[in-house]
């Protein structure tokens, strides 16, 4: 999709007004340069014109006002317009599922709704300058028709030999562009890697190394791509000065050999050109900025329509939230994905498993035997490839899943802590005063009026308290910790087991908990199932099944 196409699309204000407006801005500019011409042509007779000095005043002001209007409307619909795309493309990620979002990728959908748009708005403050550029270019052409039309026909030639030449030739630089793009995301993608994994690149000096590596080739190779794209546009661009100066020249030294101007002289059609030379560059300069619009205006296209898929076949679940169950239900569940850095296969299943209201859950396994996995099929983030899903008997599907996931909440090995409680509405101060307190927080941090804790710079054992204490005021049925006491020190993983698990099962709260404690777990004396995964499967004998 071409940048005019989107912004025709997108634009809900009057296009036909900014157009005509446009069209005025260009006007007066030609008239500027008609009254300067014929206020010249009088001084030469020792005379002051005050038909043109009226028709200047009048042109100047008529180019005033068009251009405060056409700036000030233009960025106003151009940044209404990006709104709309960022909400909207942020509509599609929430209504995504975590797989297929998962594949798209964090950097493209970062540079769609950052990088892209700003590339829009860099596209339409030059716009609006080059409509009004090639409205007045066709009103000089006109006047130097009149004045010469030799002069309008090599001028024309000129003209258009040199678009046709540059216009073959941006065909290339638009590629370099949109290949210059992709590379960027890698390079963010890079960027994350390095961030995200600071503590296993400072870890490791190989890794740190190889990645550094890595970065320094993506970098290399994007920056040699932009200097191959920014050296065809400055080649284009000189050759567009070159083009405007050989016209100067021929409008010298060749017109005047084969015909006279009528009405005026050399200098007046020389006068015209020169008025309009600063305009031609104007616009070529956009021509650049616009073939980037069109790659950001494709990309933000094609990834809309990657989300847009993807929030499709994820319906919107029109049953109300439940808020409590009896049993829940894995049967011959199976998964399976493909890594995209390595392209291996993970395989999950079959799974059979029951977790009935009140249960303690918790499971134990070796990295990648398929504990978290397991934890998002439950939780209804990930799709069984075969198998089902059921809740008090009703298989989980599209038209049901969104009522599924309203009876847990979890927190991931990856979890995020947000800095307001987002999806609690007026949650008891006295409440969360008191979960501080119990998770030691208190003197940490304190949630404000505005239902923004006044800090999240804490340490990672915490942060899992304070995630913690957000899933609880969700008041949600089921509970799914992942890894949770990993980052605790011994004195709260001890509090963890012997105090708050038995406090949350007594005021009956079902309880699913990966874990790695099995000293814990040995000298734990509550009513719990304790399962063992391997290879993706329970390798303990009727252990994941109560009836």
């Amino acid at each position: 999709m071409s940048f005019f196409q989107l912004v025709r699309r997108e634009m809900q204000g009057s296009l036909d007004r900014l157009i005509v407006m446009s069209g005025l801005g260009g006007v007066s500019n030609a008239a500027i340069l008609a009254a300067i011409n014929a206020g010249a042509q009088a001084a030469e007779k020792g005379e002051i014109s005050v038909l043109s000095a009226a028709l200047f005043v009048s042109a100047l002001l008529l180019f005033i006002k068009t251009q405060h209007y056409i700036l000030i409307a233009a960025t106003v619909e151009i940044e209404a317009i990006i709104h709309r795309l960022r909400v909207r493309l942020m509509d599609h990620v929430r209504h995504s599922e975590l797989l297929p979002l998962d594949e798209i990728g964090r950097a493209e959908i970062v540079a769609a709704i950052s990088k892209e748009t700003t590339t829009l708005t860099q596209a339409t403050n030059m716009l609006a300058f080059a409509g009004q550029g090639v409205v007045l270019v066709f009103f000089v052409a006109i006047y130097i028709a009149y004045l010469s039309p030799l002069a309008f026909a090599l001028s024309a030639i000129i003209v258009g030999a040199a678009g046709a030449i540059f216009h073959f030739r941006s065909r290339e630089v638009a590629e370099r562009t949109r290949e210059a793009a992709k590379w960027d995301n890698l390079l963010f993608d890079r960027l994350m890697d390095l961030l995200d994994g600071f503590k296993e690149v400072r870890l490791n000096r190989s890794r740190s190394d190889n990645l550094f590596d890595d970065v320094v080739e993506v970098s290399r190779t994007a920056a040699n791509i932009k200097i191959r794209s920014q050296s065809e546009s400055y080649k284009q661009l000189v050759f567009s000065q070159s083009a405007m100066y050989l016209l100067l020249a021929t409008m010298v030294f060749v017109v005047p050999t084969f015909s006279t101007t009528k009405g005026g002289s050399v200098l007046q059609v020389t006068t015209a050109l020169m008025f309009i030379v600063g305009v031609c560059m104007g616009i070529v300069q956009t021509i650049p900025v616009l073939l980037a619009a069109d790659v950001a205006s494709d990309n933000i296209e094609r990834l809309e329509a990657k989300l847009r898929a993807i929030a499709g076949a994820a319906q919107v679940s029109t049953l109300e939230p439940r808020r409590r169950f009896d049993k829940i239900e894995m049967r011959n569940v199976v998964f399976s994905y493909k890594d995209k850095s390595s392209e291996a296969v993970f395989r999950v299943g079959p799974l059979n498993f029951t977790l009935h209201s009140g249960d303690l859950v918790f499971v134990s396994g070796g990295n990648g035997s398929g504990k978290s996995t397991f934890l998002k099929l439950l939780s209804g983030l990930y799709e069984p490839d075969s198998g089902e899903i059921l809740l008090d008997g009703v298989r989980i599907d599209d038209a049901n899943r969104d009522a599924y996931r309203a009876l847990i909440a979890a927190i991931f090995v990856d979890y995020h802590l947000f800095q307001r409680l987002y999806g609690i509405a007026d949650p008891d101060p006295g409440e969360v005063d008191r979960l501080l307190t119990q998770f030691r927080l208190l003197e940490k941090t304190r949630l404000g009026g505005d239902g923004e804790f006044s800090t999240l710079d804490l340490s990672g054992g915490q942060r899992k308290r304070l995630a913690l204490i957000v899933s609880l005021l969700e008041k949600r049925p089921i509970l799914l910790l992942d890894e949770w006491t990993a980052d605790q020190d011994p004195d709260f993983r001890r509090k963890f087991y012997d105090e708050l698990l038995p406090e949350l099962q007594q005021a009956g709260a079902t309880i699913v908990v990966i874990t790695h404690d099995d000293r814990y777990l040995a000298e734990l004396d509550l009513p719990s199932r304790k399962l063992r995964m391997d290879e993706g499967r329970f390798v303990e004998p009727n252990s994941a099944e109560i009836g």
